[in-house]
């Protein structure tokens, strides 16, 4: 059986940098709102392009847990966006064996098919109970050109989500098994509390162990005794289903984390 690690981080200014425009909303930010807080932090959105944002809410519908949104090699005629919950880009080998590459949260999206017809070289699955808005191609483009600003935020986004990806490479080719929970926890913070879901200094993460050793490239084991290691050196606790964050700077430099590439 799966275990799940929710987690709430104590305090918000982990990645210890002032970001203009990327700020901490308030406790109930609607999932619209979400998205529109991330697209805005990537390029000013006017007030056209908010109500055009608004307007996807008509596609959002629920998803259950481990449903497969776009198989590998698959082409999607429409663009994906996350509303809530965690979604997981990942390649399977023929053993079964997964390694996820990437995490989409709120206010993240993957337009591939849409834009380009082209297929997929991983899959894409829910980790969590979520919210989708399947956006079929024609009014996805006619999102993007009618709108400037929002197709610019979304060519922004896509820079950032490539940076990501090869921080999280760096992550498990150069960093031990506690610098790479250490790194994820601190990157979290950042992109969650950039859309507004940091709230009182905490978050939930609902990802299993599992989840964790396939994203950070070890063994269920051996993630049980990285969250313990950080426990006992003071950084983390676990209460039931609840982990604490107790000394971000020490986190972060524990991980070499810098926010710039987000």
């Amino acid at each position: 059986m799966e275990t799940v690690v929710p987690i709430a981080v104590m305090d918000p200014t982990v990645s210890g940098r002032v970001r203009p425009r990327r700020r901490t909303a308030p406790e109930g930010v609607d999932p619209i709102s979400a998205l529109i807080r991330k697209l805005d932090g990537f390029a000013p959105l006017t007030e056209p392009d908010r109500a055009a944002l608004v307007g996807l809410a008509r596609y959002v519908r629920p998803v259950e847990r481990h449903t497969v949104l776009v198989e590998q090699d698959g082409v999607a005629d429409h663009a994906l966006v996350v509303f809530a919950g965690f979604v997981s880009r990942y390649k399977r080998r023929a053993s079964g064996r997964r390694q996820i590459l990437a995490y989409l949260i709120p206010g993240d999206l993957c337009d591939r098919g849409a834009l380009h017809g082209y297929p997929l070289d991983h899959t894409i699955e829910t980790l969590t109970r979520c919210r989708i808005a399947k956006v079929p191609r024609t009014a996805y483009l006619e999102l993007i050109g009618e709108h400037p600003g929002v197709a610019l935020a979304l060519q922004r986004a896509k820079l950032a989500e490539e940076a990501t990806a090869h921080e999280w490479m760096a992550n498990i080719g150069m960093r031990s098994g506690p610098e790479r929970m250490a790194h994820l926890l601190c990157e979290l913070l950042e992109r969650l509390g950039s859309i507004g879901q940091v709230a009182a200094g905490q978050f939930d993460m609902p990802l299993t162990q599992t989840d964790l050793a396939e994203t950070l490239g070890l063994s269920s084991v051996h993630v049980n005794r990285v969250l313990q290691t950080l426990r006992r050196n003071g950084l983390i606790t676990l209460q039931g289903h609840r982990l604490q964050i107790l000394a971000p700077r020490q986190l972060r430099e524990l991980a070499e984390f810098e926010a710039g590439y987000l």
